[in-house]
């Protein structure tokens, strides 16, 4: 009988034991779908859900990636403020991994791993602006259930298009920005790169370079300098050339940009008019350049045929 009785009291301690595991597992699912709701309604733009997952008072910590300090505010308080950026962009998309969630008698930690894609179309390679980091939620559980009170983002790092936050704000503005890639900013400098020596504009021209920009020039073959370093070089090297011909045309053949977007390729026809009407001159060229962060000329190579140079400015007798 005593066997019989040790029995059921074993077995009645494994049932409460195996119930208050359902019941902890339960728990940590409702407050872990509390942490995801608020990344669900934010990327369909549902703020009122997004309130609603928040406490009163909440300490909203991005400092990693913002700076700053961390803010107290209200649940309508973070909405507003995320309602200025994130309409702007035409998808987010918060995917979130790696739970971790300790629960308390009535407040409970949960952190996990982040990865939030934003989206801009711009027809081009460079659409997304990505953040990676991890998250620390503090809960606390009220009468309407769990409830966030704090908020800490801890950034690992950021990739893609660094200007998509700047353009997704303009855009919740009304402001729609004409954006180009990197890769078409470039492509349009080299183009005006020609234009201006056409125009025989050597200042605006010189100022397409980066102060430490040079010019090489691999098949000088004894014709021609080497090339140049730095723009007070290049001015020097440039700033003749105009007076010594009848003009100049530069037609581009092929130009795009290789796979560093800070590097273009183009192939160009030089065609220039000899003083004295000694006729034209003309060679195939390619050319790369190589760009700086800001868009301006590192380096500029030129390559030509020499035999083809002195034979056209009467040289050929010089040519190394």
């Amino acid at each position: 009988m005593k066997t019989l009785i040790t029995l059921i009291g074993l077995l009645a301690t494994l049932s409460v034991q195996s119930q208050k595991s359902k019941n902890m597992e339960q728990e940590k699912n409702a407050i872990q779908s509390v942490v995801t709701k608020v990344f669900v309604a934010t990327d369909s733009r549902d703020w009122e859900s997004v309130e609603e997952a928040f406490d009163k008072q909440v300490l909203l910590d991005y400092t990693s990636m913002a700076g700053g300090e961390p803010s107290q505010l209200t649940p309508s308080q973070i909405t507003d403020s995320w309602k200025t950026i994130l309409p702007g962009f035409d998808h987010t998309h918060h995917a979130l991994s790696n739970f971790s969630v300790s629960v308390g008698d009535s407040e409970a930690t949960v952190t996990h791993y982040g990865n939030a894609d934003h989206f801009i179309d711009l027809n081009n390679a460079e659409d997304v602006w990505t953040v990676v980091g991890t998250y620390d939620h503090h809960l606390v559980k009220t009468a309407a259930g769990w409830k966030i009170d704090q908020m800490k983002f801890n950034l690992k790092y950021m990739d893609g298009n660094m200007d998509l936050p700047r353009i997704a704000q303009g855009r919740v503005k009304g402001i729609q920005p004409v954006y180009k890639s990197t890769a078409q900013q470039n492509k349009e400098t080299v183009k005006l790169f020609f234009q201006l020596l056409e125009k025989e504009d050597i200042a605006s021209f010189i100022d397409l370079f980066d102060e430490n920009g040079r010019q090489v020039n691999p098949y000088a073959s004894g014709l021609f300098p080497n090339g140049a370093n730095g723009k007070e070089e290049l001015t020097t090297y440039w700033s003749p050339v105009p007076s010594n011909f009848d003009g100049m045309q530069f037609p581009i053949e092929e130009i795009y940009a290789m796979e560093d977007p800070s590097m273009v390729f183009v192939k160009y026809l030089g065609k220039i008019k000899l003083k004295n009407d000694a006729g034209w001159y003309e060679n195939n060229y390619y050319s790369t350049f190589k760009f700086d962060d800001q868009g301006k000329i590192l380096e500029y190579v030129e390559i030509f045929n020499p035999i083809v140079a002195a034979r056209g400015f009467g040289m050929l007798d010089q040519i190394k």
